[in-house]
């Protein structure tokens, strides 16, 4: 059974092998600076005004997460949206996207934004699904990424 809950730093060590994994999946290496974030989860997101999401398996298996990054006080960040590879295409990037959509609303953010590499065309297909508008391509830390915003305030 898949669960989501909040980021405990009891999980450091198996976020970091997850985003490992995926990352090196898409052809990027995983321990470039733009990854920095992971080792401030608490500042970075808890601490900042956001979340962090866990997603397990059973026996609490580590095979998602995300998380929410404040940006001002009416825009939002989904960051670092990951689900193990061997648990892909059952949905679980899907519930991880509605649950830290449902926390900006919480938060009060009025519009969310994510950015994806631009050959992860899953989750292109999974933001678009969801509502999320195409802002374009850009060059970030030396990544190709596409650009993605929603508007929340329909979603209340």
């Amino acid at each position: 059974m898949f669960t989501i809950r909040r980021y405990s730093s009891a999980d450091h060590d198996d976020i970091w092998q997850l985003h490992l994994l995926v990352i090196s999946a898409a052809g990027v290496e995983p321990t470039h600076q733009h990854y920095h974030d992971i080792f401030h989860i608490e500042e970075q997101y808890l601490n900042g005004g956001g979340d962090f999401l866990i997603g397990t398996e059973q026996g609490g298996h580590v095979v998602a997460m995300g998380g929410l990054k404040r940006l001002d006080n009416e825009r939002a960040e989904i960051k670092r949206l990951r689900v193990h590879p061997s648990y892909q295409q059952q949905g679980y990037g899907q519930q991880m996207l509605t649950r830290l959509e449902q926390r900006a609303i919480e938060l009060g953010f009025r519009y969310i934004y994510l950015d994806a590499l631009t050959n992860q065309h899953a989750a292109k297909r999974l933001f678009m699904n969801n509502g999320y508008a195409h802002r374009g391509a850009s060059v970030i830390d030396g990544f190709w990424i596409n650009v993605y915003e929603k508007s929340l305030t329909s979603a209340k």
